[in-house]
């Protein structure tokens, strides 16, 4: 008798239980999507900040490489007046 009882419930409350999964599983799957729609969204924005960045990092790359090409041409004159041209020693 109570095996019979146990295999009813279980019978009654089996559809009830998956139905129950099942409206957990929508509400997770619209969670997920939610979650993955603002993760491409954040993703989008660091692309743009780290495209920004590397226009800035470039710039900044071009700019430090002609002032390096300033002080080798100032310390080459400097070193030519010291060795008596008296041209190298004209400010610029």
């Amino acid at each position: 008798m109570a095996m019979r009882l146990f295999l009813a419930l279980t019978l009654i409350l089996l559809p009830a239980a998956a139905f129950g999964q099942a409206v957990e599983d929508e509400a997770h799957r619209v969670d997920r999507r939610q979650t993955e729609d603002l993760n491409r969204g954040v993703q989008r924005s660091v692309e743009r900040r780290n495209a920004a960045d590397a226009a800035k990092l470039a710039r900044y790359r071009d700019a430090e490489a002609a002032y390096e090409r300033q002080r080798a041409e100032w310390r080459r004159r400097v070193a030519a007046c010291e060795d008596g041209d008296t041209r190298a020693c004209d400010p610029y």
